[in-house]
C-alpha cells in the first residue's frame, strides 16, 4: 500500500505506479486483463483518483497499459520479439561488460545489495526458466567509476551454489565466484530488451528519478552441459548504456 507520510521520498503516483507494476510483471495482471477503475484502485490504495490516474498514465506511455474510449484501461499485449543470431562464448566477467569497460580505460565493479531465498510463485519468469529448483535471488549493482549504471536481479538454484553470499561480501563478481569457487562456466542462452520505466527501488539503486527510462535486459545462462543455471534480469541506465549487435560475416 502507498504510504501518504511526508517523508516518503518517492510522490505518491510513482508509489501506485510500482504497485501496479508488481502486479503486471508478477501474472497477477495478465495481457488483455482490464484494470479496475480509477475509483476501485483509488478506495484500495487509499489516494485519490488522481493520482491514479497520474500512475496510469505513466504506464500507458510506457507502452504497459492500453486505453480504449468507452472501454477502460487495459494490460497490453507483450511485445514482438525480433530474434537475432549471435555466436555464444564462455562469459569471463558481468556479461563480457568488463573487459569492454577496461579496454576504454574505465573500471566497472560490482556490489551485493541483498539476497534472498524466494517464495514460490513469486518470481514467475526465473521459475519457468529454472523449474524444480529452491530459488536464490541476488540483487547487485555495477558502477562504472563509481556511477551506478546496472541494477541486476540474479536467480539461481541455491542448493548448487549454496553459501554464495560469503563469497560475494569483498566485492567478488558473480561470474568470477561462480567461475572460480564453484567451477562453473556459463554460456548465454538468450537475451532480451525492452524499454521501461524505473521503478522506485530501481530509481533508489541506480540514483536517478522515478519513472526515469530505463532499458530492461532479460537473459538466461547455461552451464558447459547446456543445463539452464541462472536467471537475470538488468535495468540499464538509458543516459549511459546502449547495446550494438555486432554481425560476424561467413560465406
Amino acid at each position: 500500500m502507498p504510504s501518504k507520510t511526508s517523508a516518503s521520498r518517492v510522490p505518491l503516483y510513482r508509489q501506485v505506479q510500482d504497485v501496479l507494476l508488481q502486479r503486471l510483471d508478477g501474472g497477477a495482471l495478465r495481457p488483455g486483463d482490464r484494470l479496475p477503475t480509477e475509483t476501485d484502485l483509488a478506495a484500495e490504495l487509499r489516494v485519490n483518483r488522481l493520482t491514479v490516474r497520474q500512475a496510469i498514465g505513466e504506464l500507458t506511455r510506457a507502452g504497459r497499459l492500453v486505453a480504449r474510449q468507452g472501454s477502460g484501461t487495459f494490460v497490453a499485449p507483450p511485445p514482438q520479439h525480433f530474434p537475432i543470431e549471435l555466436v555464444a562464448s564462455y562469459i569471463g566477467g558481468p556479461d563480457g561488460l568488463g573487459a569492454a569497460f577496461t579496454a576504454v580505460g574505465r573500471t566497472l565493479n560490482e556490489t551485493l545489495v541483498a539476497s534472498e531465498i524466494v517464495l514460490g510463485a513469486s518470481a514467475p519468469q526465473a521459475e519457468e526458466h529454472l523449474p524444480d529448483t529452491r530459488l536464490r535471488r541476488i540483487d547487485t549493482v555495477l558502477t562504472v567509476d563509481g556511477e551506478p549504471w546496472f541494477a541486476n536481479s540474479v536467480w539461481m538454484d541455491d542448493r548448487r551454489f549454496a553459501g554464495i553470499d560469503r563469497h560475494l561480501q569483498d566485492g567478488a563478481p558473480l561470474y568470477t565466484v561462480w567461475r572460480d569457487v564453484y567451477g562453473v562456466r556459463l554460456k548465454a542462452a538468450w537475451r532480451s530488451f525492452a524499454a521501461a520505466v524505473a521503478s522506485p527501488r530501481i530509481a533508489e539503486l541506480l540514483e536517478i528519478p522515478s519513472g526515469a527510462p530505463v532499458l530492461l535486459r532479460d537473459g538466461l545462462n547455461v552451464d558447459e552441459d547446456g543445463t539452464p543455471t541462472v536467471y537475470i534480469n538488468r535495468s540499464c541506465r538509458s543516459d549511459r548504456v546502449r547495446f550494438v549487435a555486432n554481425y560476424r560475416q561467413t560465406d
